[in-house]
């Protein structure tokens, strides 16, 4: 049938899961999902590589890295599209109410409401559930006067809210979004967040895959750092993630006791060894921005060269890990 066919197109024959119409089942503080040293490979190459993680009900767990550092993969996996190659996955499919919106979505030769009718039926919603629901995400995503178009007519951001829509049909436990930003304009976004933020107060599980910091800063609680399939860095607290400003300053190797005496100093959040700059071994040290001046001068009066200073606070340390892409893409919607 038809809307099987577009199930095995978008998210693979294994994507179904259990609805429980009028809300979000009941969750306690236990994990929705626990991923324990998984890994993926594809004919041999590691695209995955002992990657673990927790997710609990009513939390944000953004997910950052370059292209082809294997965020989509792992969204992959935890939707239960892709199997490890090694590792263990733990959650409750039949239990889990769990939306998941790829990053690719096609246009398909559907309007855009049986597209969704399609999908709620899928998911098990009523006639009069899916009805209700359809038309307030149409509303609330501004695609309502679209209702009876095509989505072969749609431009880049209107598909997008589609693909977003058929996400939040079920009221998910889990939410699982591939770069939800892309193709939208600056209302959508505006607008997505505020959805987002509802739905985790609620008690939704997040995790998304961005590279907007202002996504991050308004629903990640910890926010993994992806390289080449590795996880290099976690940050765990949303506190961390809204740090006062910092600096980072790299200089070169000082002696033992001037260095002992620039550690100590108060405001110094961190230090340690950084690449070599023209054959000299390099120190990086991270200290609150109010301290700074105090650090400069210490290092130059030991006789330390400045290599770089950097002003961090807040993401700013982790913008070089975000893809700059074009967030509007070629129509908005």
């Amino acid at each position: 049938m038809l809307h099987k066919r577009i199930t095995r197109l978008l998210f693979g024959a294994a994507h179904r899961h259990a609805l429980v119409e009028g809300g979000l089942e009941a969750t306690n503080a236990s994990p929705l999902i626990t991923l324990t040293q998984g890994s993926k490979q594809y004919g041999g190459r590691a695209v995955l590589t002992e990657i673990s993680m927790t997710v609990l009900p009513g939390t944000g767990t953004a997910l950052i890295g370059r292209n082809g550092s294997g965020k989509s993969t792992l969204l992959s996996i935890l939707a239960g599209l892709l199997k490890l190659s090694s590792g263990v996955l733990t959650c409750d499919r039949r239990r889990l109410i769990t939306g998941y919106a790829p990053e690719a979505f096609p246009g398909l030769k559907l309007t855009a409401e049986d597209y969704l009718r399609c999908m709620s039926r899928i998911a098990g919603l009523s006639e009069a559930a899916s009805a209700s629901r359809i038309s307030e995400l149409l509303q609330l995503f501004s695609l309502e006067s679209s209702h009876n178009r095509k989505l072969a007519g749609f431009s880049k951001g209107m598909l997008q809210k589609v693909n977003l829509i058929q996400s939040l049909l079920t009221r998910p436990q889990l939410l699982l979004l591939d770069e939800p930003m892309s193709g939208l304009d600056l209302p959508a976004q505006a607008r997505l967040i505020d959805v987002l933020q509802e739905l985790k107060a609620e008690g939704t599980a997040l995790v998304l895959s961005v590279h907007e910091p202002q996504i991050i800063e308004a629903l990640a609680d910890t926010v993994y750092v992806l390289h080449e399939g590795q996880n290099i860095r976690t940050i765990q607290g949303a506190e961390n993630l809204k740090s006062a400003p910092v600096v980072n300053i790299v200089y070169t190797v000082l002696p033992g006791q001037a260095q002992q005496a620039l550690e100590t100093l108060p405001g110094v959040i961190h230090v340690e060894p950084s690449p070599d700059y023209a054959g000299t071994s390099c120190t990086g040290l991270t200290v609150d921005q109010k301290m700074s001046d105090t650090c400069l001068q210490q290092i130059l009066t030991a006789g330390g060269s400045i290599v770089s200073v950097r002003h961090l606070g807040g993401l700013n340390d982790l913008t070089e890990w975000m893809d700059p892409k074009d967030q509007i893409g070629s129509g908005r919607g």
